[in-house]
């Protein structure tokens, strides 16, 4: 069991908690939160030993491991600091808010001999698990397109009270700061397919993006679309809002055959997996497939466990950590610019 230390005691940290023991690979020591009046009795509830800064989880001999579900605006600054610390690192998404520093942490992490894992948990679902195994397999014959939205409006009132001055909740409040969220639902929940979509198809090579500001201030980008071009010559779309009710689709498009894949129907399924059927289309048949609902992240502390103990390398190379940020940043280049971007290459 590796000894883990969960930085950030809000809502995703206490999924953190709750996965890396299901996972049975770490004992999950100490929780870490400034937010003390709030997280202290969360702490205690959970049998957790707490502290006020990522210091002292850094400077205690005992923890081996940490995991960050902190703003996004500190997990460049965290991972340094834990690599330097001699500390294995599990990052939430997005791990880096620019190419810059998405490098300068993965260097900080080959440098210091750590594993640095990220929270792009969907590489784990049954339903990716198939589709990549059928591309391989060359069951679509060429991929023509893949294509996916993913939009919720779990926040959507959150940020509406936000523009509006209201009261937000403390533990949720600095998801809204525009800092944290540059590109809009893009950082908040659409990186995770654009992960995907490297996955599945490997480099991007270029995006066009445009957004709209409807659903809560005219100055607020509430729902993203971006076209893609891959190496591979394929091409993509992603759409992607936080200002309408829950929908979770994947479709892949190839000369023999195409894919959809969807999700479920309640927010309480879709947190834990948001997508769970294939249906495979060909001239000849239609063919469906359901998957069981699975705890991904549980599966992703398990390859954060495999990659520490020397087992296996984690699940997302470095290599595509880097790169699914030089997506982004294109992304929000392409939205301020309304010109189709080039990715800077990893």
């Amino acid at each position: 069991m590796i000894n883990l230390a969960v930085i950030g005691l809000g809502v995703w940290g206490q999924r953190h908690v709750r996965s890396a023991q299901s996972s049975g690979r770490f004992n999950v020591k100490m929780a870490v939160d400034p937010e003390t009046e709030r997280t202290t009795p969360i702490a205690k509830k959970l049998g957790l030993n707490f502290a006020e800064s990522i210091e002292e989880a850094l400077s205690d001999p005992s923890i081996e491991a940490v995991s960050l579900a902190t703003p996004h605006t500190l997990h460049t600054m965290q991972i340094v600091k834990a690599a330097e610390a001699g500390k294995h690192i599990y990052a939430e998404k997005p791990f880096a808010l620019n190419l810059q520093d998405a490098k300068r942490a993965v260097v900080a992490a080959e440098s210091a001999g750590i594993q640095l894992a990220l929270g792009h948990d969907q590489r784990h679902y049954p339903v990716i698990a198939e589709l990549k195994n059928m591309i391989g397999n060359g069951t679509f014959g060429n991929i023509l397109h893949l294509e996916t939205n993913l939009s919720h409006d779990s926040i959507h009132q959150l940020y509406k009270d936000y523009y509006d001055n209201a009261d937000v909740p403390t533990e949720r409040g600095w998801r809204l700061r525009e800092e944290e969220a540059p590109t809009g639902p893009i950082s908040q929940f659409g990186i995770h397919r654009v992960d995907t979509f490297i996955h599945l198809l490997g480099e991007i090579e270029w995006v066009f993006a445009a957004g709209s500001t409807q659903a809560v201030d005219p100055t607020f980008l509430d729902s993203v679309s971006v076209t893609f071009g891959f190496k591979c010559g394929a091409t993509g779309y992603l759409g992607n809002s936080l200002a309408t009710p829950l929908y979770s689709r994947l479709q892949i498009f190839g000369t023999e055959q195409w894919a959809e894949a969807k999700g479920p129907e309640t927010f309480a399924d879709y947190r834990e997996c948001s997508l769970i059927n294939i249906t495979v289309f060909s001239e000849e048949e239609q063919k469906g497939y359901s998957f069981d609902i699975v705890d991904s992240v549980a599966k992703n502390f398990s390859s954060f466990a495999d990659a520490i103990e020397g087992r296996a390398p984690f699940i997302i190379p470095p290599e595509q950590m880097i790169h699914n940020i030089s997506v982004v940043d294109a992304i929000r280049s392409s939205l301020e610019t309304g010109a189709r971007m080039m990715v800077a290459p990893a």
